[in-house]
C-alpha cells in the first residue's frame, strides 16, 4: 500500500503512474517501437505514446514539495514530446540506408539500437523538462530521524534528485536489447515459429522479460 501513496502529500498515485504499471503498459509500447516498420509515421506515433506515458510517470513520481502549475506541466510535456520525436527521427534518418533493405531479426536488432538511443535520450530529456519546477524552486529537505520535520528547501538536492532520475532512464533502456538478441539467435537456429500467433506470443514474452528486468535494474542504482 505504501508504494501507492505519494510520500510528500499522502495522496494516492494513479495506477498508470506507479512503477508497478511499468511492465504491463510498456509491453505494447515496446512492441510498437521495435517490431513495427521504421517509417516516419510509426516513429512519431510510438515516440509520442512512449513520451506521453513517461511524462505521466515523471509527474506522478515528482517531488510534490514543489508546486506545479498547469502551464508548467503543459510546457514540459510539449518540450519532452518534441525532443523525443526529433531525436528518434534523427537517429532513424541516420540509419535509414542500413534499415531500408533489412527484414526479420536484423531489422529488429537495428530497431533496438535506434530505439535505445532515442528512448534513453528522450526519457532523460522528458524527466529533465517535466521536473523543471523542482530545479528552479528546490525541494524540501527532511530530518532523517523524523521525516515529518522539514529543515529547509534545497536546489542542490533537487539537482541531484533529477540528475539521478535522468541517469536511471538510460539504465531502464539497456534491457531493450534482450528481445532483439534472442530473436536474432532464434532465427539463426531456424527455430522461429511460422505461425503468426505463436510468433507474436514469443515476441511479447521476450518484451515482458526485458521490462521485468529493467525496473529493478534501474531502481537498484540508488538507495
Amino acid at each position: 500500500m505504501s508504494t501507492a501513496i505519494h510520500p510528500d502529500n499522502g495522496q494516492f498515485i494513479p495506477w498508470s503512474m506507479r512503477l508497478s504499471s511499468f511492465v504491463p503498459i510498456n509491453i505494447p509500447i515496446a512492441f510498437g517501437m521495435i517490431i513495427t516498420a521504421p517509417t516516419p509515421f510509426n516513429t512519431i506515433l510510438w515516440q509520442w505514446v512512449n513520451q506521453s506515458y513517461n511524462a505521466a510517470l515523471n509527474y506522478g513520481n515528482r517531488n510534490a514539495s514543489s508546486t506545479y502549475t498547469t502551464q508548467d506541466i503543459t510546457k514540459s510535456y510539449i518540450l519532452a514530446c518534441a525532443a523525443s520525436i526529433i531525436v528518434a527521427l534523427g537517429i532513424r534518418k541516420g540509419l535509414s540506408r542500413y534499415t531500408k533493405s533489412m527484414t526479420g531479426s536484423k531489422l529488429v536488432m537495428m530497431n533496438s539500437v535506434s530505439s535505445f538511443f532515442a528512448c534513453s535520450t528522450a526519457g532523460m530529456l522528458n524527466a529533465w523538462f517535466m521536473r523543471q519546477t523542482e530545479l528552479e524552486t528546490g525541494i524540501d529537505v527532511v530530518d532523517p530521524n523524523n521525516r515529518e520535520t522539514i529543515v529547509g528547501k534545497s536546489k542542490v538536492a533537487a539537482n541531484r534528485a533529477v540528475f539521478e532520475t535522468c541517469i536511471s532512464r538510460y539504465i531502464l533502456c539497456v534491457p531493450i536489447f534482450i528481445p532483439s538478441l534472442c530473436l536474432f539467435t532464434i532465427e539463426k537456429l531456424h527455430l522461429m515459429p511460422r505461425n503468426f500467433a505463436l510468433k507474436t506470443c514469443l515476441e511479447l514474452s521476450l518484451f515482458f522479460t526485458e521490462l521485468y528486468l529493467a525496473v529493478p535494474l534501474a531502481i537498484a542504482l540508488y538507495p
